[in-house]
């Protein structure tokens, strides 16, 4: 049974991280530097690069706690889009990429919904998570968003939810899976199918008409830590089915300072803005 308060006192990052496993205290380690050599392949690759078990047990019971806790606090709303978040362009051929438009499930928690005392909080802000990260994207520091909605929330996908087709805007996503759905809730997504000179969008027409055959599955279970870079790749979450929801902490920072996000996309994914938001967007 899930206890109706959060929990007074936070777990150390000792007790979050599988240390036992990923012994990323220290990454002049062989054993560790095999691990982000490993993944920069797998990232260069497939733009995907999963590290399974990262929490330990009791760091997965209390997120799960938390998620519970906190999935009320969601912002939920359905919408139609299209893969790149843009309205509709009539000018555009009717079988444009552009112009195929699918229904997106919302439900975001925002970061100024976690307690202080959060996990996620705990992790986010983490300088031997953010070094290992950074290592493995072969970047020397990355930062946390500035944005007091964004940088950490709890994506919540219910029966029937789903994340269609699209791309990411930030550079890379660092999503931790909490728990999984009954049925569905499967990242798909088609490897680096654009670059940045070329849009490919005979092979983008295929992914969307379910006619390309390179689509690959990343199916994260519940501790499971996945890096993945959604701006190059085109990718989904498919429709989520029976009473099991599915819970997933995305943890987004930037190889540049002060990032905050666009009062739109704020509106649209939580369904508020803050003044520090008009204020970037003035400056």
């Amino acid at each position: 049974m899930v206890s109706k308060e959060f929990r007074k006192t936070s777990l150390k990052i000792e007790e979050i991280i599988n240390f036992k496993q990923y012994a990323i205290t220290d990454l002049s380690q062989k054993k560790v530097l095999d691990l982000i050599d490993n993944c920069r392949q797998e990232l260069q690759q497939k733009g995907c690069c999963v590290f399974r078990n990262f929490l330990t047990n009791e760091a997965l019971l209390s997120a799960q706690e938390e998620s519970l806790l906190l999935k009320d606090k969601a912002y939920y709303a359905t919408r139609k889009t299209n893969i790149f978040k843009t309205d509709d362009d009539p000018t555009l051929a009717p079988d444009h990429p552009a112009r195929f438009f699918m229904e997106r499930t919302n439900a975001f928690v925002p970061k100024n919904k976690f307690q202080p005392q959060s996990l996620f909080l705990t992790l986010y802000q983490a300088a031997i998570f953010q070094n290992f990260l950074a290592a493995c994207l072969a970047t020397e520091v990355i930062y946390e968003y500035e944005d007091p909605l964004g940088g950490l929330v709890l994506n919540v996908l219910q029966q029937g939810a789903q994340h269609p087709w699209h791309y990411d805007q930030n550079d890379f996503s660092i999503v931790l899976m909490i728990q999984a759905a009954t049925q569905g809730g499967i990242l798909e997504y088609a490897p680096n199918i654009r670059t940045p000179s070329n849009e490919n969008f005979e092979l983008v027409r295929k992914v969307l008409n379910e006619d390309y055959q390179e689509v690959q599955k990343s199916n994260l279970q519940p501790g499971d830590l996945q890096i993945f870079q959604g701006k190059l790749s085109l990718h989904r979450v498919t429709k989520v089915a029976g009473d099991r929801q599915r819970y997933t902490a995305i943890f987004s920072y930037s190889k540049n300072k002060n990032i905050i996000g666009k009062v739109k996309d704020s509106q649209l994914l939580f369904g508020q803005v803050t003044s520090e938001h008009y204020k970037a967007k003035r400056t």
